[in-house]
């Protein structure tokens, strides 16, 4: 990779941490790689959509005190013996694991540790034996309404592939979680809008940045829209990124011009190599007050939350906060969260954010 992009030095040591530390390889999609080279001879390196795929010295270097590999703890959750790609948190849904591969690996992946273990692991079984016994067990459970498929990218699988799950699993409610639409949105074809509509699938976009979106984005989202597919989107809340309530507010809009429903602002889970990323929880507060009381119900419905081994939890959960060790309690059960260490977190300069913006570059 061209050392104006990413210094020698950094690449190497990031490679070395791949072999190590279970982290992704740095792999980013032709499309994508044109907005990052756009934005880095405008503002520089360490853009937003540059942290979004490319390692910084920040990222590798910023640790906080309490940091775990599996903050979810995906494992405790997986209901049938020997399978490590069905997970199931809730009483009438679960997420079927397709794939662990992905168009470009997101620096900022919740699943880092155990997509690396997946590419070691049972996963790698043809599709057919992994939708044999995912329908073995939902015939046991009947309670279970809705499959989600994740991954990695289920559209990644291809056509084909895709066709035969959405027969198989036709008798379920089926939703699948895709960054393919700013990764490669030449993936959603006619052929792959037409299965969607037909087995009625439910779309969720990880749209995290109003400058992924693009005229070639929006006119794909609009033929997608146009065959009446439902689509919806959810997206963590990223220092570097988009840690600004003016640059999520920029994109909900977006979206609700684009007739996507946004769902969930996440905040990050407290993983190893995520502090670089990650947001204080009185920033968080911050952000989430300006977007809940200066917009209209139609921004402002969107839930920010957190994802935990306890399952979704938001503010209203809190019970205890006692120094950086934060207790939420759902139904009965409790689930600590730890701030990040003081000096940390600064708020990225709204310049950077929205470098695009000529009154925000005018400001003073």
């Amino acid at each position: 990779m061209n050392s104006k992009i990413i210094s020698k030095e950094l690449l190497t040591k990031y490679n070395n941490l791949v072999k190590t530390d279970s982290i992704l390889p740095i792999k980013i999609t032709n499309f994508y790689m044109k907005k990052v080279l756009e934005e880095i001879k405008n503002i520089g390196i360490g853009g937003p959509l540059y942290r979004s795929v490319l390692p910084t010295v920040e990222r590798i270097n910023t640790k906080t005190s309490i940091e775990t590999r599996d903050y979810v703890e995906e494992e405790k959750h997986m209901p049938i013996d020997g399978v490590d790609y069905v997970i199931r948190k809730y009483d009438n849904r679960l997420v079927f694991i397709v794939t662990d591969m992905c168009f470009a690996h997101c620096q900022y992946c919740f699943r880092t540790y155990n997509l690396s273990r997946f590419q070691k692991s049972n996963l790698k079984k043809n599709i057919e034996i992994k939708v044999k016994t995912l329908k073995e067990y939902l015939h046991k459970c009947p309670e279970i309404t809705e499959v989600i498929l994740s991954g990695g990218d289920p559209l990644s699988l291809g056509y084909e592939n895709l066709k035969y799950i959405l027969f198989e699993l036709k008798k379920w409610q089926i939703r699948i979680h895709t960054r393919a639409i700013v990764y490669n949105p030449r993936v959603f074809n006619k052929n792959i809008i037409k299965l969607l509509k037909d087995y009625n699938v439910r779309l969720v976009f990880h749209i995290n940045h109003p400058y992924e979106i693009c005229n070639i984005i929006e006119r794909k989202i609009n033929q997608i829209n146009k065959k009446g597919i439902r689509m919806y989107a959810q997206f963590p809340l990223l220092r570097g990124i988009n840690d600004n309530s003016r640059v999520i507010i920029k994109l909900l809009e977006k979206m609700d011009e684009l007739h996507i429903r946004p769902l969930s602002i996440f905040i990050p889970d407290p993983i190893s190599y995520s502090a670089a990323y990650r947001i204080s929880y009185d920033r968080i507060i911050k952000i989430i007050d300006e977007v809940n009381w200066s917009t209209s119900s139609w921004i402002n419905s969107t839930r920010f939350t957190m994802d935990t081994t306890i399952g979704k939890v938001r503010r209203e959960n809190i019970i205890n906060k006692d120094g950086k060790c934060i207790t939420f309690l759902r139904e009965g059960k409790t689930v600590k969260y730890y701030d990040l260490d003081d000096g940390i977190d600064f708020p990225t300069d709204l310049k950077i954010l929205l470098w695009k913006s000529k009154s925000i570059k005018n400001a003073k």
